[in-house]
């Protein structure tokens, strides 16, 4: 949809002094028209070293809810996050860790490591996005597991995927396949990781930053479990009883959120016409707009901060 309109500009419009307010049912857009901005040295460098922190991990760029890394010794202590409450009592941080750091293993008892994590808010996110580090030892075992509803890791040796969702008319499903994709027994470590982005309804297996599957869903959908499930990593996983280290960085993301916007914006623009503000929009795929709402907004002590 198009949409024209002038605004009548009687105090002449300056610039870095207007702004523009669009409101269309429950959403709300906010718009600053900013011209000739002048950023110092020091902006400049800040604004670099902020985008080289964001480029380290180039697929997704969510919060870290969780890390563990094992190099301190420490198998039950997280980095980042709540730390595990409880491992199987042979398990133990030891060399044979990815880059000749410390890993995880389960030790010699065979019994499963099922390092357990608590169910905390943070992990509710409608999204997420798991990486571990990983060298198989044995055919069958989960590298991450929550409840009945959520589950990552190998069958037969080959990578299995199970979740739920539930899309935006309230029904829900679940993806359930076991991949084509082989984990090989050469005790090389390998990055394996589940991305599920909300915005997009796409679910991804990455091997090395390498695409190995996907599915796609309903724009929108969300995963969906037992909110009172604590997180499993290594159910079923004991390492043969071999006193080898198997895991190793564990970094676990919310994505983004499902959008609550009931229209999406596919351009703006304001142009000064006489004693007018012309502004021209287009929207696509409106769910119930009613109207939209203009307003000008003085923003000029904000950008004055940020120029300073």
């Amino acid at each position: 949809m198009g949409y024209n309109l002038r605004i009548s500009n009687k105090q002449k419009l300056s610039t870095l002094q207007k702004g523009l307010l669009i409101a269309g049912g429950t959403s709300v857009l906010t718009l600053a028209i900013y011209f000739g901005i002048g950023l110092n040295t020091a902006d400049v460098s800040q604004s670099k070293a902020a985008v080289q922190l964001m480029v380290q991990d180039p697929i997704n760029n969510g919060d870290v809810i969780i890390g563990f890394g094992w190099d301190e010794g420490k198998c039950l202590i997280s980095e980042m996050g709540p730390d595990a409450t409880d491992i199987c009592m042979f398990a133990e941080c030891i060399n044979g860790g990815k880059d000749n750091t410390l890993g995880l293993s389960a030790g010699n008892g065979k019994k499963n490591l099922n390092l357990i994590i608590p169910a905390t808010e943070d992990l509710n996110g409608e999204g997420l996005d798991i990486a571990i580090d990983y060298r198989r030892l044995e055919k069958t075992g989960d590298f991450y597991t929550r409840g009945k509803e959520f589950n990552f890791g190998m069958k037969d040796g080959k990578i299995a995927i199970k979740y739920k969702l539930t899309a935006t008319n309230g029904k829900s499903y679940s993806i359930n396949e076991t991949t084509t994709y082989e984990i090989p027994e050469d005790l090389e470590y390998r990055n394996y990781r589940f991305i599920f982005s909300p915005t997009t309804g796409k679910g991804e297996i990455l091997v090395d930053r390498v695409v190995v599957w996907n599915n796609q869903a309903a724009a929108q959908s969300k995963l969906t479990w037992n909110k009172s499930e604590n997180i499993i990593i290594g159910n079923e996983m004991n390492g043969e009883g071999k006193p080898l280290a198997f895991f190793d960085n564990l970094i676990i993301r919310k994505t983004s959120s499902s959008s609550k916007v009931p229209m999406e914006l596919l351009s703006f623009s304001a142009d000064l016409d006489g004693q007018y503000v012309k502004l021209n929009w287009h929207t696509a795929k409106e769910f119930g707009t009613k109207e939209f709402i203009i307003e000008k907004v003085l923003i000029l002590k904000t950008i004055k901060k940020w120029v300073e």
